[in-house]
């Protein structure tokens, strides 16, 4: 019967006879690294606001089904999920509020607001109006 204690074990010995080694070059590319860590991805979203995945504001068509209470709590399950999926530091913004949330949003007065949390398209207030071409004088 061998006891196993400090005095008479190898512990590297050990560790070397039950390690796996692999003789053949790694096949890892280094290069995507960084675009897959995440804590660099979550780090880069909280200073732009970009995130991977492509959102869109939600529009009045979105709700044209809605015509009972279970497709109605439905869509406000899918807006709570939305929300969810918002940063922590804009959720906290609106003390993580769905309803103050969308309270905001309505509000044409926090337009610019909303522009530079990344929540909405700036609006364009100035109508343009075609400049007509230059009339060349006839020759007589």
């Amino acid at each position: 019967m061998f006891i196993r204690s400090n005095y008479n074990y190898n512990t590297k010995k050990a560790s070397k006879a039950n390690s796996v080694s692999c003789a053949e070059p790694t096949l890892t590319q280094q290069n995507f690294k960084d675009s897959t860590d995440i804590n660099r991805i979550v780090k880069q979203y909280g200073k732009t606001g970009l995130a991977e995945q492509v959102t869109r504001q939600p529009l009045p068509e979105d709700y044209h089904n809605i015509t009972d209470y279970h497709s109605a709590m439905n869509a406000i399950r899918a807006g709570d999920e939305a929300f969810a999926e918002l940063p922590a530091t804009t959720r906290e913004r609106f003390d993580n509020d769905p309803a103050k949330f969308v309270d905001f949003c309505l509000d044409d007065k926090n337009n610019e607001e909303a522009t530079q949390m990344g929540l909405a398209f700036r609006k364009i207030t100035e109508e343009i109006t075609p400049t007509p071409p230059a009339l060349e004088p006839e020759a007589q």
